[in-house]
């Protein structure tokens, strides 16, 4: 009981610093005059809290659909993001030392690229692909409404997917130098075994955790990457129809989902922790 209160707690604390923070315009264009507007501030928040009526006005007829679709395409290249690095982690950490640290490389000059420039570089490999052999990968932007998935979840994910890489390597590389590890081997264990049950088990409370500031790296990407494709996402639509409301709703509809899943993720790992769940 003690750790949903403070659970609770943590939930309302965020829910009111998002309700202060979609006030900020108004007190940032205020001291831009050189004025203090605490009162229209105020008055702000007072607005908002029929915000109910907003909602039951707005997101059911088409905010809902914009941030449906933001939803899916975030936790989409999530979820393919952190399956591919570790599918590359393990394979990699199967590799001899001289021929892991030059992937190690590979990955790393990678990881430098900017964010932009890795969308460029992909909608450019489309058209080349169609120009020079007829086949139609995939759309390089939305028009009429539409949706796309494949091509804006492969952008969103390749950055988070080499971040997760790195940090999972960094893991299982520390885990392969445990004791434990070194018993298994002189029993005769296989490599593969000793990677995908005993030192995958013990890595993965670790990437969880570490997941916590890719995810928020995904989220400021998104913008961007709605922008570059002309998806019909609740981050453009945002940029064009700012106001408290949508803000206030856009952001809550991106927290709650993120805080649930890694809340969740927390308890589980923290009780299997508790149970010895993990090899040390």
């Amino acid at each position: 009981m003690k750790g949903f209160s403070k659970w609770l707690l943590q939930l309302i604390i965020s829910f009111i610093g998002i309700l202060l923070i979609s006030g900020l315009p108004i007190l940032i264009s205020g001291f831009q005059r050189g004025e203090f507007e605490w009162k229209e501030y105020g008055q702000h928040l007072l607005v908002l809290f029929p915000i109910g009526e907003f909602v039951e006005q707005h997101y059911a007829k088409y905010i809902g659909e914009y941030i449906s679709y933001s939803l899916q395409v975030l936790f989409l290249a999530l979820l393919v993001a952190v399956c591919l690095a570790l599918i590359f982690t393990v394979l990699t950490m199967l590799l001899k030392e001289r021929a892991r640290q030059r992937v190690k490389m590979v990955f790393f000059v990678l990881e430098s690229m900017p964010d932009i420039l890795v969308i460029l570089l992909v909608q450019l490999i489309v058209i080349m692909i169609h120009k020079n052999t007829g086949i139609f990968v995939s759309k390089i932007a939305v028009t009429g409404g539409e949706k796309i998935y494949m091509l804006p979840v492969f952008c969103l994910m390749i950055l988070p997917m080499i971040q997760l890489y790195r940090l999972s390597m960094l893991t299982f590389e520390a885990e392969e130098r445990k004791m434990y590890v070194e018993l298994a081997k002189s029993l005769g264990i296989s490599k593969l075994f000793i990677l995908l049950i005993h030192i995958f088990r013990n890595a993965i409370i670790s990437i969880f955790f570490q997941s916590k500031k890719t995810m928020w790296f995904m989220l400021s990407n998104l913008f961007i990457l709605e922008r570059m494709f002309n998806m019909p996402g609740i981050m453009f639509h945002l940029s064009e129809n700012i106001s408290g409301e949508l803000f206030l709703i856009t952001v809550c509809s991106f927290f709650v989902p993120v805080f649930l899943l890694y809340s969740f993720g927390e308890w589980y790992f923290l009780r299997r922790l508790g149970r010895g769940g993990a090899l040390s």
